[in-house]
């Protein structure tokens, strides 16, 4: 995908020429992906709605791999319309956290996390969300600041789990490439979640 079709970087393009040639199983699943990225970029666009989780991480330079971890961040009133959108394409809810419902697709084999926006910290973070482009589609992401404050309520309750040191290095990330910095962070937690400064002391100290 040429730089200028992809401003974003949403998604990685895949050269199948070359010295390397992919399994066919592996490239049937980079096909079920691409597929689904454009269903769903389709319904997105438009709509007040931002990508967070490593999509976002990434497209500020957070993340340096590939990633599929299409989270996004809803207006509560697409809750439900999103919810029809993923069971169009064979999506089946999962479980619940907070406000998360964790969706299964099977297309891509994929596991797809929808966050409502329901609390100060989520609805400043859609609030402020940047527009971004894919392929002419007028989509958002979440802005560096507002993302790293997710991550650092992320890594507060997951911090023993696998993610947890996931959600530690995309703060640090954020930061490493100046996305953003800690006082910015800072300042966002203060406003809607100081119960959390300790734990961004915590992953700045890490």
């Amino acid at each position: 995908i040429p730089a200028n079709e992809d401003p974003g970087r949403f998604v990685d393009a895949l050269e199948f020429e070359g010295k390397y040639q992919m399994p066919d199983e592996e490239k049937a699943k980079w096909e079920a992906i691409g597929r689904f990225r454009e269903a769903l970029t389709d319904f997105l666009a438009g709509k007040n709605a931002a990508f967070i989780g490593g999509v976002a991480v990434r497209s500020h330079g957070g993340r340096l791999g590939p990633t599929q971890d299409y989270d996004v961040l809803l207006d509560p009133s697409l809750l439900q319309e999103m919810t029809s959108f993923l069971e169009a394409q064979g999506g089946r809810l999962e479980g619940t956290v907070e406000n998360t419902y964790i969706f299964y697709v099977p297309a891509p084999d994929m596991k797809f996390d929808i966050r409502v926006a329901r609390t100060a910290l989520d609805q400043e973070v859609l609030s402020t969300a940047k527009p971004a482009s894919f392929q002419g589609r007028k989509l958002k992401v979440a802005r560096p600041a507002p993302l790293a404050a997710m991550k650092v309520k992320a890594y507060s309750e997951r911090k023993h789990e696998p993610k947890g040191p996931i959600d530690c290095a995309d703060v640090q990330g954020l930061i490493r490439c100046g996305a953003t910095n800690a006082d910015e962070i800072r300042e966002i937690l203060k406003r809607h979640r100081q119960d959390l400064l300790s734990d961004l002391d915590e992953i700045l100290g890490a």
